[in-house]
């Protein structure tokens, strides 16, 4: 019966010993260069303050590869720092592509862009589908009039505005800078110098892992006066 006891103690001694013994800490991703990301040559200039860091994320709404990194990326979104901004940029790689690109520029141009886009991912990968892979004004019209209550003309009136088409141009411009046609998409780049995504063999939480592991390196590099 004393044997009960003393090994009831032993096991509360070997137990709080373990409790207080930390557990080693797991190495940081050992993440490469050409093998996780790669550098941008030349490096391209941002369209943020000083003291701001850029992330440009270049998607396709038909690309089941986007979708399913999105909810990754809003959840990034949701826990980056403070000065990191995200700038969609819908990719026109095709011509088959670039109405979902207007339909992108028509919800900011409406103030819908947060509800709309992964609304939108959605209407084209789930079930049912709601909307065709390659889907075109027509197709976007009836969605937003649908989920968003916006009136068809406003919709037609904004597709082919100065404004969607001079967004439409710039896209095409960053398109050309980070020759995003020989990654394909999804693709991120992070404060116009590295490149992750598209091409590169990696899981998609791992993509952020990769985006934020170089926003540290970025946020290193800050001149003190802006940090």
């Amino acid at each position: 019966m004393k044997l009960l006891p003393v090994l009831a103690s032993a096991f509360l001694f070997a137990a709080s010993v373990q409790a207080a013994t930390p557990e080693p800490a797991k190495p940081a991703p050992a993440f490469k260069v050409n093998v996780n990301y790669q550098p941008v040559f030349p490096a391209q200039p941002t369209s943020v303050p000083p003291g701001q860091i850029e992330v440009v994320d270049f998607f396709w709404y038909g690309c089941p590869h986007c979708n399913a990194l999105e909810p990754y990326l809003e959840s990034w979104e949701r826990s980056k720092p403070a000065n990191v901004v995200l700038k969609r940029v819908p990719a026109v790689l095709q011509p088959q592509w670039e109405p979902a690109a207007r339909a992108y520029y028509v919800a900011e141009a409406l103030g819908l862009s947060a509800q709309s886009h992964a609304a939108i991912f959605k209407a084209i990968h789930g079930s049912p589908q709601e909307l065709p892979q390659q889907a075109e004004e027509g197709d976007f019209q009836r969605f937003f009039s649908l989920k968003f209550g916006v009136d068809p003309r406003r919709f037609q009136a904004l597709w082919n505005s100065p404004a969607v088409e001079a967004q439409l141009a710039q896209g095409q411009v960053l398109q050309q800078r980070y020759d995003i046609l020989s990654y394909g998409v999804p693709m991120l780049i992070v404060n116009g110098r590295w490149i992750t995504g598209a091409g590169m063999v990696q899981s998609y939480p791992q993509i952020m892992q990769v985006v934020d592991f170089l926003l540290q390196q970025e946020q290193a590099a800050l001149p003190a006066s802006v940090k």
